[in-house]
């Protein structure tokens, strides 16, 4: 099993369960995982599901997601 399916199964049951922490747990760690490499596009799509996820459920991190967002020009 790769990490994309662990990946890919927890997402799925996050979904399933109505855990939204969990979503923003994951995107905001494999959005942060694609800037380090260099890949703002694909960064900053996942950073934006982790932020509507953060704002959907009252998470702390939204903010912190929010600054990232804008300082790579994509949210204003």
């Amino acid at each position: 099993v790769t990490r994309f399916d662990r990946l890919n199964s927890k997402i799925l049951n996050a979904h399933k369960n109505g855990n939204i922490n969990i979503l923003v747990d994951i995107y905001f760690m494999l959005g942060n995982e694609e800037l380090k490499k260099s890949a703002i596009k694909s960064g900053c799509f996942l950073l934006t599901q982790a932020f509507v996820y953060a704002l959907e459920s009252g998470d702390c991190r939204a903010k912190e997601i929010r600054e990232i967002l804008i300082s790579y020009g994509r949210e204003e």
